[in-house]
């Protein structure tokens, strides 16, 4: 999968689910929602070391944008498609990389809750 618009534009949309409106980083709080919702459980304090260590981080350590889509981009280019896939599906998004009309319940659940509980959505 290359990094197309298409994906850049899901990806984007997928990380403003979770930022604070105008934030164009991820807190340690809002990153873990983000790994909750989409695997089912936070990240490890070694994979947040790693994130703040390889990607692009603020200098509190607070993920940017870019340093999101810089995750999905390795992630990918690494042979990873089935995970990064998994995860655009998770999200709502098709083999196509629309948004389905029952993934707007999602982006919903994303943006307004702490705690998402993926089993119920």
């Amino acid at each position: 999968m290359d990094l197309t618009p298409e994906f850049r534009n899901a990806l984007c949309e997928i990380f403003g689910r979770y930022a604070k409106k105008g934030n164009d980083f991820l807190d340690e709080n809002e990153l873990q929602k983000f790994a909750k919702f989409t695997n089912n459980k936070p990240f490890t304090d070694d994979e947040l070391e790693e994130i703040r260590t390889n990607l692009q981080c603020t200098k509190e350590g607070s993920l940017l944008k870019e340093g999101f889509i810089q995750l999905y981009h390795l992630q990918t280019v690494s042979g990873d498609d089935e995970e990064t896939w998994k995860d655009l599906k998770r999200h709502g998004y098709n083999d196509s990389l629309k948004l389905v009309p029952e993934a707007k319940k999602h982006a919903a659940m994303a943006e307004g809750l702490s705690d998402i509980d993926p089993k119920q959505s």
